[in-house]
């Protein structure tokens, strides 16, 4: 007997999810093409901190994976729901609105890009700038059906998602056509990313351009870590911070120049003195004439002067004799 007083003394006293009142709701547009960001505003919530176990819990219920058959693993009914207002947020008194944003599904939607290490997508259900689901594989992959969708705000037990109340139902009309320009700096931000590894441009061109879309040094940061290209990824020694990393990037540029200028100088003082054979320098007229009657001129001296000298030793060999022969006579003359 115990033990079935006690399940129905329980369920006695479970909360009755249809007295815990209705948010209002509102939702913009309230139709468009595939690819439209919508925006859902639940405001005016009610108390529901004095509430018994198990305790209420306020979820929406997105019907647009549906189509494809793909939900978040806590699936509603073959839809996503996501809790937007919980028993705790009620204790704390976090009455606040709450704001949920979205895209619709479309080909024409931007790349997903990184950030803190994920996919994120325009797809992506945010709430209160709180990203609760994302949808990285299905965002820019399919177009969301033609029809009319429905949307609840569903009270639910915690402990059993099946014990539930539907409170408020908004409706969308997605219609054909294509949607508007996607956000630029989605999908330049992606072909960015993109670029640089591929090489087609050089880390201050990287970070410029990021720059230029609206991007901070910490989200610069957290797409060269991605990528591989932090210090610590690349081999490099020293601090993994951003600043370093923007100067490491922005410097690259500069440090490559200034190499070429460095290997163009060395190349200049490195260069051989040009031979004759390759630089022809004229020589003044006077300096040629000079050399040209120089060789004449010192082979007619040295003619001269070897003449002269076996002339003189020639006149002096025949002087010898005469005064020999001189001599020669003078003694038998004497001696006769």
């Amino acid at each position: 007997m115990i033990l079935v007083v006690i399940p129905l003394y329980g369920s006695a006293w479970a909360t009755d999810l249809a007295t815990l009142g209705s948010p209002d709701v509102t939702i913009s547009p309230s139709s468009g093409p595939p690819g439209t960001m919508i925006t859902i505003t639940v405001s005016h919530l009610p108390d529901i901190s004095k509430e018994a176990y198990p305790y209420p819990d306020l979820y929406i219920y997105l019907p647009f994976s549906k189509p494809f058959g793909v939900t978040v693993p806590s699936h509603c009914g073959g839809q996503d729901c996501f809790p937007i207002y919980t028993h705790s947020d009620s204790l704390n008194q976090n009455f606040g609105d709450r704001t949920i944003t979205f895209s619709l599904f479309s080909k024409n939607n931007p790349n997903p890009i990184f950030n803190n290490g994920y996919e994120n997508t325009v797809c992506d259900v945010v709430v209160n700038n709180v990203i609760v689901e994302r949808y990285s594989t299905l965002c820019n992959t399919k177009d969301e059906p033609i029809g009319t969708y429905q949307i609840n705000l569903v009270w639910a037990l915690e402990t059993n998602l099946e014990q539930s109340y539907t409170t408020k139902t908004v409706q969308f009309t997605v219609t054909a056509g294509f949607p508007s320009a996607p956000p630029q700096v989605a999908e330049n931000g992606n072909s960015v990313i993109k670029e640089y590894q591929s090489g087609k441009i050089n880390g201050s061109e990287f970070v410029s351009k990021l720059r230029a879309l609206g991007w901070n040094d910490e989200q610069i940061r957290q797409a060269l870590a991605v990528i591989g290209k932090l210090p610590h990824q690349t081999g490099s020694m020293g601090p993994d911070n951003t600043q370093t990393v923007i100067q490491q990037v922005n410097g690259s540029k500069k440090n490559t120049e200034k190499s070429s200028s460095v290997i163009v100088e060395n190349n200049t003082q490195q260069s051989p003195e040009p031979t004759p054979e390759s630089t022809t320098v004229p020589t003044p007229p006077s300096v040629k004439n000079s050399e040209q009657n120089s060789s004449p001129i010192s082979h007619q001296q040295n003619s001269s002067f070897w003449n002269n000298t076996i002339i003189g030793s020639s006149i002096a060999a025949v002087t010898v004799v005469v005064g020999v022969v001189f001599v020669f006579k003078m003694t038998r003359k004497r001696t006769q």
